[in-house]
């Protein structure tokens, strides 16, 4: 089973004293990469909180996000700040004078002022554990949820790749004995033309026959490549995720169909390899955004 990269999960609470809003967002990334914002009410919780991200989340680039809101005062009166509402009314009437407004308007203005009413903190607005670590596990669970079904996807494409690639190397597979026959006709014919030379070196031209032949056959790398191939698919359906296995697999087919490719000499076989090159890059798009 895959799990994609690609994830967001949210849990929120809120009651007459607070509200409290979690949100986890997570991107493909080679490593782990948690980066989080918390507010002062819970940032003793920050290193517990990472460690339940990097058990949970494992691989990708994380934004973990926490916003709370105390909702201070509901059902009680605040305070005045006298001191504050003097310095608002001596700023003002610096500015403004009593005719251009009142005093009864200058007061209503001061009364909407940042910080003009106090009001006590309670312990009710303090933001319990247990509540805050469920809310955690809550957007964690939506998040995993949304990466197993990106996951899913991933799964149902790559292994689609994996085998229009192993369907081109049974198309080439195919057109070998044909490629085989062509060789022989060439060698025939290099054949026929050094037996007509008095200057043909025996031993020389059988050194170099070898490895003409030796450089042309593909057999063992059709193989390796069928070995990758089923692999890839092997892995894909293990239980545990694991992009990384599949990224090294595909640089193994790579490597195989490059050489086809040298090797081939042949026109419609170096088409099937671009066929399976371009397979080959959709399957390393997909593999990247994989955990």
């Amino acid at each position: 089973m895959l799990k994609s990269m690609t994830g967001y999960g949210s849990a929120a609470f809120e009651n007459d004293q607070m509200s409290v809003d979690v949100e986890i967002k997570s991107l493909n990334s080679k490593f782990l990469d948690i980066s989080t914002k918390l507010p002062k009410e819970v940032a003793s919780f920050e290193n517990e909180i990472k460690k339940i991200l990097t058990e949970k989340i494992v691989r990708g680039k994380v934004n973990f996000t926490i916003e709370i809101s105390l909702k201070s005062g509901l059902g009680s009166a605040g305070k005045l700040n006298s001191t504050l509402f003097k310095h608002y009314c001596q700023e003002l009437r610096k500015s403004i004078s009593e005719e251009v407004l009142g005093e009864a308007d200058l007061v209503k203005e001061i009364l909407k002022m940042p910080d003009i009413f106090e009001f006590e903190e309670s312990a009710s607005e303090e933001v319990p554990k247990d509540l805050l670590f469920d809310l955690i596990g809550q957007a964690l669970d939506s998040c995993e949820q949304f990466r197993i079904q990106e996951g899913d996807a991933a799964q149902a494409a790559l292994n689609t790749f994996a085998k229009h690639i192993d369907e081109k190397l049974i198309l080439i597979k195919q057109k070998e004995p044909e490629r085989i026959v062509v060789i022989k006709q060439r060698i025939q014919e290099s054949l026929a033309e050094l037996g007509a030379s008095d200057k043909t070196d025996p031993n020389r031209f059988e050194q170099e026959l070898i490895y003409y032949i030796e450089k042309l056959d593909i057999a063992e790398e059709i193989i390796r490549l069928q070995n990758h191939i089923a692999y890839f698919h092997e892995i894909l359906a293990e239980d545990e995720s694991q992009g990384k296995k599949l990224g090294f697999i595909s640089q193994e087919m790579g490597r195989e169909i490059n050489t086809i490719g040298s090797k081939a000499n042949n026109s419609e076989i170096q088409k099937l390899v671009v066929d399976m090159k371009d397979e080959l890059e959709k399957i390393k798009e997909q593999v990247l955004n994989v955990v």
